[in-house]
C-alpha cells in the first residue's frame, strides 16, 4: 500500500485549507456575466464605506485567513519559518484576489480592497503567531512538564478559548431588539438592561467549563515560579477582571450584559486557581507516567463533550432534526455566512484553540502509534454529529473541520519540536 511522504501530507493540508476557503467563496455566488455591472462592482471595491460593520466583517476575515498562516507555517516542509511566513503572505494576497475578484461578477456578493487587506494582514498575522509558539516550543524542548508537553499551549489554549465564550457566549450571542448607534451607545443601552439581577441568569454548566482555565494557568506559573509562593490570588484577580472586561465588551457589541453570569466566572476562575494551588502537589505524587497521562486525555475529552453537548436538551422534532442536514450546514463557513458579528469570527477560533492541547497530547501520549489522531478525530465528529439531536444546536460541518484542524496543529507543533513519544497508553495499561 502506497504510504504518503511527510511533504506530501504537508502540501495536501495546505490545498486543502485552499480548497475550503474557495468552496466557502464560490458557493451561491449566483455568477453574472453582465461586464457592465461588473466593472461598476469593481469600481465600487475601491471605494468602500467604512463602519462598525466593516470592522466586524474584518475580524472575520483576519481569522479566517490566520488560519492559513497557521497551517502553512506548521507545514513547512523546509522548517525555514521567516521564508514561509513571507509565502503564506504572499499566497493570501493572491487567493484574497481571487475570492474578491470572483466576487466581482457576483449581484449578492461585496468585493473590497479592504477585505484584500484584512486577509493578506491576518494571514501574516496567523504565520508569525505560530513561528513564536513554534520557537517557544522548541526552547522548552527537555524541560519537565506536568504532561510532558509545555503547560503553555494546553493552558495558553484553554484559557483563549474560555476567554472568547465570556466575549460572546455561546447562548447570548445574538444582537438584543432595538440596539441602535455606535458602540458608545450600544454599551450604555445594554448597560441599562443589565438590572434588575435574576438567579435563572446565573450559567451553571459555566462552572465546570472555567475552572480548568484557572486550575491550568496557576499549573503553569508554579511550574515557572515553584510552589512555594501564593500564586492563585492574582490568578483569580486576572480572571475577575478579565471577566468583567468581557461582559462589558458585550455592551460594545450589541449584546446583552448580565453581571451574574461576570460573577460565576470570576468565582469559578478564582476557585480553580486555589485548587491547583492546594491540590496540584498531591496529583503529581498520586499520579504518574501513564496514570497520569490517562486521567489528563479522559478529563479533557469530557470536558469537551461538556462544551459541545450543553444543554444537554435533547431535540425531538423530527422536522428540526431534518432541517439540520440541509446543504448550509454541509458547506464549510456557510451556515456562518449570514452572521455579519463577533461570534462567527471568535466561535471558530474558540472551537481550534479547544482541541489545540488535546492534539498537543497525543503527540507524546499517543493511545497506539498506529492509531495516530484518528481516536481524537473521532470524538471531533461525534460531538458535532450529536448537534443534530440536542436542543439549541445546530449542526455544521465547519465546526468538525476546525476542531480536527486544532488536533492536527497541537500534534503537528510538538512532534515537530522534537518532542519524542512515550509508548503506547493501552499497552502501557496492560503491563503487570
Amino acid at each position: 500500500m502506497h504510504v504518503l511522504t511527510p511533504r506530501t501530507r504537508f502540501i495536501a493540508a495546505r490545498l486543502a485549507y485552499v480548497a475550503v476557503v474557495l468552496v466557502a467563496t464560490v458557493t451561491q455566488l449566483e455568477f453574472s456575466a453582465d461586464l457592465a455591472a461588473a466593472a461598476h462592482r469593481l469600481a465600487r471595491a475601491f471605494t468602500p464605506s467604512l463602519g462598525w460593520r466593516d470592522a466586524i466583517d474584518g475580524l472575520r476575515n483576519a481569522a479566517l485567513f490566520g488560519g492559513l498562516g497557521v497551517v502553512w507555517v506548521v507545514t513547512s516542509p523546509s522548517g525555514r519559518v521567516r521564508a514561509e511566513i513571507w509565502r503564506a503572505t504572499l499566497v493570501a494576497f493572491g487567493l484574497s484576489v481571487t475570492v474578491e475578484g470572483l466576487q466581482v461578477f457576483s449581484p449578492v456578493r461585496t468585493a473590497s480592497i479592504v477585505d484584500v487587506t484584512t486577509n493578506t494582514l491576518g494571514a501574516l498575522g496567523g504565520a508569525i503567531a505560530m513561528a513564536v509558539l513554534v520557537t517557544a516550543v522548541v526552547r522548552a524542548r527537555g524541560g519537565h512538564f506536568l504532561l510532558g508537553v509545555p503547560t503553555f499551549l494546553l493552558a495558553g489554549a484553554y484559557a483563549l478559548a474560555t476567554l472568547c465564550e465570556a466575549v460572546t457566549p455561546l447562548f447570548r450571542s445574538d444582537r438584543l431588539p432595538g440596539m441602535e448607534g455606535g458602540p458608545f451607545r450600544m454599551l450604555d443601552t445594554a448597560l441599562d438592561r443589565s438590572v434588575p439581577l435574576r438567579l435563572g441568569e446565573v450559567p451553571l454548566l459555566d462552572v465546570l467549563l472555567f475552572a480548568p482555565a484557572g486550575f491550568l494557568v496557576v499549573t503553569l506559573l508554579i511550574e515557572r515560579m515553584g510552589s512555594g509562593r501564593r500564586i492563585w490570588p492574582a490568578v483569580a484577580g486576572a480572571g475577575a477582571g478579565l471577566a468583567f472586561a468581557a461582559e462589558l465588551i458585550h455592551g460594545a457589541f450589541g449584546l446583552s450584559i448580565r453581571w451574574e453570569a461576570t460573577a460565576t466566572h470570576a468565582l469559578v476562575v478564582g476557585a480553580g486557581a486555589w485548587a491547583a494551588q492546594r491540590w496540584l502537589p498531591s496529583l503529581r505524587e498520586a499520579l504518574r507516567g501513564w496514570a497520569r497521562a490517562r486521567a489528563a486525555i479522559a478529563t479533557y475529552a469530557g470536558l469537551l463533550v461538556l462544551w459541545g453537548w450543553r444543554p444537554f436538551f435533547p431535540r425531538t422534532d423530527v422536522g428540526a432534526i431534518a432541517e439540520q442536514l440541509t446543504a448550509d450546514h454541509l458547506v464549510p463557513l456557510a451556515s456562518l455566512a449570514g452572521r455579519v458579528d463577533v461570534f462567527s469570527a471568535l466561535h471558530v477560533a474558540q472551537q481550534f484553540l479547544l482541541y489545540l492541547p488535546l492534539g498537543s497530547l497525543l503527540a507524546v501520549w499517543p493511545l497506539r502509534r498506529s492509531w495516530r489522531l484518528w481516536p481524537a478525530v473521532g470524538l471531533a465528529v461525534a460531538i458535532e454529529a450529536g448537534h443534530i439531536v440536542i436542543a439549541d444546536r445546530f449542526f455544521d460541518v465547519t465546526n468538525a473541520i476546525v476542531s480536527c484542524a486544532g488536533l492536527g496543529i497541537g500534534w503537528l507543533v510538538v512532534q515537530r519540536s522534537g518532542f519524542a513519544p512515550h509508548g503506547e497508553a493501552s499497552t502501557a495499561a496492560r503491563r503487570p
